[in-house]
């Protein structure tokens, strides 16, 4: 479908220090800490060395190691710009606002909930869990985050949460369809957790084949079209590397909105272990936050 040499280089997020720059560069220095997301030509951050750009590299918050600092860039950056999209399309500010986040302790719904009470004010965040992350939750993104959690192992996602209750789902999981229910007319999804759009893959990715951009637009297209006789807004979001997101995700790390949660972290040099993250990662289950590797 795509064509990639062997080995793969893998790994987008990264946060280190400068060795060398570029003569364009005008906004770091060598000897700089940072934190960036590698656009797709540099992809391979999971290594010694790296490349980066300066449109999509930051100085990392100060507060925060570099293992910390390493677990915010991609999935923050997709918070920040879902909930931005979200306010586009509703034409108002989520302030006050009903906001669903489901998987609120991944890697990505733990800085959504985050993000959503604190930085953009929505009056109502909840969540869904499962039972041995429940106690969890208050002690890893702060005690007034999350209004409400709803035990997914359960089956009933839409009863727990409510139907007809929410005005936004950031949807990290692929729940679109299946938790339809809690949207109320009006509302907007957006997701980072099902299938782009053919469109939005190609620009991304070039090399990818004229089928599969077809195939990609006709599930997007359905998608829509499904979610959108219900009255509600749906689109899927493939985030794009943004500096300014991350200097302002440094800000509200230093001002106490924003904290990392690191669940698993292995050595660069220790391969069972990585392997170990990398396939909780893929099977989607037990893990906590992020998963970060170290490089020493």
């Amino acid at each position: 479908m795509t064509s990639s040499p062997f080995p793969r280089k893998i790994g987008y997020d990264l946060s280190g220090t400068i060795l060398a720059l570029g003569p364009a560069v005008k906004n770091l220095k060598i000897g700089d800490e940072v934190f960036a997301i590698v656009p797709e030509r540099c992809r391979g951050s999971i290594a010694e060395y790296c490349l980066s750009t300066s449109s999509t590299t930051a100085l990392k918050p100060k507060s925060l190691s570099f293992t910390e600092a390493a677990s915010l860039p991609c999935a923050g950056n997709a918070v920040v710009q879902a909930f931005e999209r979200a306010e586009r399309e509703m034409g108002e500010s989520l302030k006050g606002k009903t906001v669903f986040v489901p998987a609120g302790l991944s890697g990505t719904g733990s800085l959504g909930v985050q993000v959503a009470k604190r930085v953009f004010g929505a009056g109502k965040v909840v969540t869904t869990l499962s039972p041995g992350k429940i106690g969890q939750i208050g002690k890893l993104v702060g005690e007034e985050v999350v209004d409400g959690m709803v035990d997914y192992t359960k089956g009933d996602v839409v009863g727990g949460v409510g139907r007809g209750e929410v005005d936004f789902m950031f949807d990290t999981v692929g729940c679109a369809v299946s938790a339809l229910g809690v949207m109320r007319k009006g509302g907007v999804i957006v997701s980072i957790g099902g299938l782009p759009s053919g469109k939005d893959m190609k620009a991304d990715r070039p090399e990818i084949v004229t089928w599969l951009v077809w195939m990609l637009n006709l599930v997007d297209w359905f998608y829509k079209t499904w979610i959108g006789r219900k009255g509600v807004r749906y689109s899927y979001l493939v985030g794009k590397g943004n500096a300014d997101v991350l200097e302002r995700m440094a800000k509200w790390v230093e001002d106490g909105k924003l904290r990392p949660v690191v669940g698993r972290t292995a050595k660069l040099g220790d391969i069972e272990e990585v392997r170990k993250g990398c396939q909780q990662i893929y099977d989607g289950k037990g893990g906590l936050g992020k998963f970060v590797i170290e490089v020493d």
